[in-house]
């Protein structure tokens, strides 16, 4: 029995992996890093020792290295995207602040109602009505403190917009990396029962 267990390790950490690839998208849906849970998985099966032979031992090695560097660079690609994408309107703090928070808080209400897709929506959403809603605050904010200065109703719009093209951008990259993860662990435990 345990010899039997021990052969089918490989595809019990497979089938584990696809697991944590949907839960992972699940936790993208809402706006969160999940893209990274395949990885810690991984980095923690390879410090365990889980998967016991020195070579595959290092394969789970090379995985845990690959598998952590595309959720890093996915995270990296979406705060990029958000930040250039609101920058380059001119965004002000607030307005930055806005989007982030708009974007967690639209994210959680949105899989409340509706999972995943709500999720989704709501991000995108939520992103755009806080950049809107901080940028607005800012620019009143400056038309009280300089009596020449003029809220303008454009500037909020702008910035929301810019905002979500590069919230959405950053979501696309991470969910495209959480969808690779997990098809490639599809297929590893194709290839096993194969």
């Amino acid at each position: 029995m345990l010899e039997s267990l021990s052969e089918h390790s490989g595809l019990f950490y497979y089938l584990l992996q696809c697991i944590m690839a949907i839960v992972g998208l699940v936790v993208v849906s809402i706006g969160f890093p999940g893209q990274f849970l395949p990885g810690v998985v991984a980095l923690a099966i390879w410090l365990l020792g889980w998967r016991g032979e020195s070579e595959e031992m290092l394969d789970l090695g090379l995985e845990v290295g690959i598998l952590l560097g595309a959720a890093v660079t996915a995270e990296v690609i979406e705060f990029l995207s958000g930040w250039i994408g609101g920058r380059s309107v001119g965004a002000s703090r607030q307005g930055a602040i806005g989007a982030v928070l708009g974007g967690f808080l639209g994210g959680i209400s949105g899989t409340l109602l509706m999972p995943l897709l709500g999720g989704l929506i709501g991000v995108l959403v939520g992103t755009f009505i806080g950049a809107y809603l901080g940028e607005k605050r800012w620019l009143d904010q400056q038309a009280r403190e300089q009596s020449d200065v003029v809220a303008s109703g454009e500037q909020p719009v702008v910035v929301g917009l810019a905002s979500l093209v590069g919230r959405a951008l950053g979501l696309i990259a991470k969910i495209s990396v959480i969808l690779m993860i997990g098809l490639y662990f599809i297929v590893k435990c194709i290839w096993l029962l194969w």
